[in-house]
């Protein structure tokens, strides 16, 4: 199989990535707790796979070499999530120093505004099934039925809405911790959007 693959054979990539997609994408769920990102590694590992398959040394299986793939990559995802996480919580703590300073009103109609500026960048679906649960508060079947999707279909489009929002909002997480204190409001919006 690696030498069909290696010569472009797209059914047999198409095999090898329908035998093991499911497995590994539990595996690695056990690393990084969030069912959509452990697709989207997955997902990533077997393209980096497939761009880079002329010039792979595969030493051992491809099933070991994918599976070791995407061990490293939910390790670096992890690793990136901690960095990310050590950098908001630096910022709490300036901020903390310097929150006096700082208009919560003005810092919540800032916040408000990016948050629309972000739903309203989703692609159509993806906006409309998020609108349907987080403003219109519906289930996942609900939406489904009502849209004529499937539910797997739903939860994988919050899980990228989501995703997209929590990568885009990231720098105001410090705002958030100070503002969740003060305001109702930012408490119902961390519930809609997180």
């Amino acid at each position: 199989m690696a030498t069909q693959i290696r010569s472009g054979d797209e059914q047999a990539f198409e095999v090898l990535f329908k035998r093991h997609y499911a497995g590994m994408c539990g595996y690695a769920f056990r690393y990084v707790e969030d069912n959509a990102q452990a697709e989207e590694v997955v997902q990533d590992v077997f393209l980096n796979f497939w761009e880079k398959r002329l010039t792979l040394e595969i030493t051992g299986s491809i099933e070991a070499y994918l599976y070791r793939s995407v061990r490293n990559a939910c390790l670096n995802h992890i690793k990136h999530t901690k960095v990310k996480l050590r950098y908001a919580e630096s910022q709490v703590m300036s901020l903390s120093e310097t929150d006096n300073q700082v208009s919560d009103k003005v810092v919540e109609l800032e916040l408000r505004e990016k948050i629309d500026i972000c739903v309203d960048q989703l692609p159509p679906e993806r906006k409309r099934i998020f609108k349907l649960s987080r403003e219109e508060g519906l289930k996942y079947k609900e939406i489904a039925g009502q849209l004529g999707l499937s539910v797997k279909t739903v939860e994988a489009q919050m899980g990228k809405a989501l995703k997209f929002l929590r990568e885009n909002l990231m720098e105001y997480l410090p705002v958030l911790a100070i503002l969740v204190q003060v305001s109702i409001l930012v408490k119902e919006w961390l519930i809609k959007y997180f």
